[in-house]
This record gives structure tokens, C-alpha cells and sequence, in this order.
């Protein structure tokens, strides 16, 4: 197997380079070492950075595909596999796998064809349609979900090979992964008040959520409310009175009318006291809102859950288990993370 030479910090640096390139998120050698912890490239990382060090080629694809699948770009690790032999897998020893051979020759025939017309016409893209209306006249509805099936294996290959320049997005600026940790970078991308990017790395590392900086905490709630269709107010993050984020249903005129919810966010590992939920009540009273919510990434104290019960406040908990069930919904295919 062909094997590749790295000089010492050259490995990392293209690593974190290609990484960065593709998910559009920056990463430092001690985060990539964090998420490959379980893995022997974590040892090989360290040693790269004084040591020259050799890795076979299709080691350093399955590193790179790790990294991405462990950063939220990928749903599921990617195999590699450019050539659809996972297909012909599937298709092996069943009723339809002549109709998948004769696909697999239609893309064969056709394929040559369409990528000299886009050199030709000088495109940017290649254009399908002869393969899969070939594939249609021929097999029908069957043909042509099996030509769209490899025409994925072939888009997903492309965009998440290392060695290659294209991408699911064209990001303007890559974002530092520390900055979730340590607050700051710039107006999000992709999203209105937190960025894609970090929803979709929480998502794939939830148990990070505790870690984050308490100012993206406050921006990834009113994210989830402003993708629920709410109009969404986020707090200075000091001097707020203790209310975060304040949320009017649509329609509403949040100049004039009361919000509806008021959100206190906690991003602690101890357990929510009964003190905050009486100061988040006399703030709903203060300004009239219907509803009153916590998020925290720990949950309510047994004494504060029983004055919940015991005074009937309209007040909701969002705990762990439910802001996973957030991310579950905010993490989106198309920017930054990757269904395969």
C-alpha cells in the first residue's frame, strides 16, 4: 500500500487545513487529539508534531473521515467507498440485481460522454440527466431510484475525499471551534443568532454542551425559538435582570405587547435551586408574560421542581435530555453536516 511522509507539525496542519476547509470549522492539534481519543491516530498526531512520521494512504482517509464524522459533519462515518460496491452489496443475490448491473453498465457508457460536454460547453457542474433518463427508459422507476443511488456514492465521494477541492458549502470564513467554548467570532453564516456549524457539532458531541460558553448557550435557545416560528429578543447577556431570552408568537408587536415566554438559561452541572425559579415567576409578573421557562444543561432541584407543583407557576423546564432533543431538531443537512 502507497504510504505518505510527514514532516514534523505538517500532518496536524493539513489535517486541521483539509478539515477546516471542508466542515468550515477550525480545529486546534489538542481538539482533534480529544476527538480521536479512542483511536491510535491520536498517539500518531502527538508524535507528528516533533517526530517525521509515515501513514498509509488509506489511513489517512479513514482519519480524515473520523475527524469529520466526530465534529458533526457527517451523520454517519463515511466508508470511503467512491465506487459503489456498497451498492452492488446490496443489490448482490437479489431479484433486482440484474437490473443493477445493467445500471452500473449504463453509467459506464454514459458517464464519459457527460463529463467531455461539460469540458466542452466549459461548465462548473456535470449534468445526469442522459444517465438517468437512459437508466429510466430502460428499468423504469427501479432504474432510475438506482442510477440517483450511485449518483450519491459518486457526489458523496467527491465532496468528502481529502484530496479533493469540492465541498457541500462554500463557506466565507472558518469559524474556531474554541469559540464555542470561549465566546466570540462573528455573525453567524448559517443561522440568525447562533451558527450551523456548532448546532451540528453539539449535536454529534452533546456531552460538550456543558463546556459551551454560557453566551452561546443563551444564543443556541433563542435560535430554537426563532426556527419555531417565534420572534425572538436576545438579551445584552449582562445587566439583563436575569431574563436571557424573551420570546411574542407571531403577529405579536414585541415593542407593545407582553412576550409570551421569558427564558432564564443556565449552563451548570449542579441542579437548579428553587431561588431561581421565584425570581424567574416575579419576572413573568413584572412583564406580564404568559409563560416562563429555564433551559439548563443539569436540571431542576427537587425542592425547586416541588415549588413548581406546590404554587402552580406557568413555568416549563428544559432540561438535558431536552436540549438534545433540540439539537436533534436544529442540526440541518446541507450546511455543514452531511447525511450518508
Amino acid at each position: 500500500m502507497g504510504g505518505i511522509w510527514f514532516d514534523p507539525e505538517v500532518l496536524s496542519d493539513s489535517l486541521s487545513e483539509t478539515a477546516g476547509y471542508k466542515s468550515g470549522l477550525a480545529l486546534s492539534i489538542e481538539a482533534m487529539c480529544d476527538h480521536l481519543s479512542d483511536t491510535p491516530y491520536a498517539d500518531l498526531l502527538r508524535e507528528s508534531e516533533t517526530e517525521i512520521v509515515r501513514i498509509r494512504s488509506e489511513d489517512y482517509d479513514d482519519l480524515f473521515y473520523k475527524l469529520l464524522h466526530r465534529i458533526g459533519y457527517t451523520t454517519v462515518e463515511f466508508d470511503g467507498d467512491v465506487t459503489g460496491i456498497g451498492l452492488f452489496h446490496k443489490y448482490k443475490g437479489t431479484e433486482l440485481e440484474k437490473t443493477h448491473e445493467g445500471v452500473v453498465e449504463l453509467f459506464v457508457q454514459t458517464w464519459p460522454g457527460i463529463m467531455q460536454q461539460t469540458q466542452e460547453t466549459g461548465g462548473k457542474s456535470l449534468d445526469p440527466e442522459p444517465f438517468m433518463r437512459a437508466a429510466f427508459e430502460k428499468y423504469g422507476h427501479e432504474g432510475l431510484a438506482m442510477a440517483y443511488e450511485r449518483l450519491l456514492v459518486l457526489d458523496r465521494g467527491i465532496k468528502l475525499r481529502p484530496h479533493s477541492g469540492q465541498r457541500y458549502r462554500e463557506w466565507r470564513n472558518i469559524e474556531e471551534l474554541e469559540s464555542l467554548f470561549k465566546g466570540g467570532s462573528g455573525d453567524p453564516e448559517v443561522g440568525v443568532f447562533i451558527d450551523q456549524r456548532f448546532i451540528n457539532y453539539l449535536y454529534a458531541n452533546h456531552g460538550k454542551i456543558i463546556e459551551m460558553h454560557w453566551r452561546k448557550f443563551e444564543e443556541l435557545t433563542a435560535e430554537y425559538f426563532q426556527r419555531e416560528g417565534f420572534n425572538v429578543e436576545l438579551g445584552p447577556g449582562t445587566n439583563d435582570d436575569g431574563v436571557d431570552v424573551r420570546v411574542w408568537k407571531e403577529g405579536q408587536d414585541k415593542n407593545i405587547d407582553a412576550p409570551h415566554i421569558i427564558i432564564q438559561c443556565k449552563r451548570q452541572k449542579h441542579k437548579v435551586e428553587k431561588v431561581v425559579v421565584k425570581g424567574l415567576y416575579a419576572d413573568m409578573l413584572f412583564q406580564k408574560a404568559e409563560l416562563g421557562l429555564i433551559a439548563t444543561t443539569s436540571e431542576l432541584s427537587p425542592g425547586a421542581k416541588q415549588t413548581l407543583v406546590t404554587r402552580g407557576y406557568s413555568i416549563e423546564e428544559v432540561d438535558n435530555i431536552g436540549l438534545q432533543k433540540w439539537l436533534e431538531t436544529l442540526q440541518t443537512p446541507g450546511t455543514g453536516i452531511v447525511r450518508v
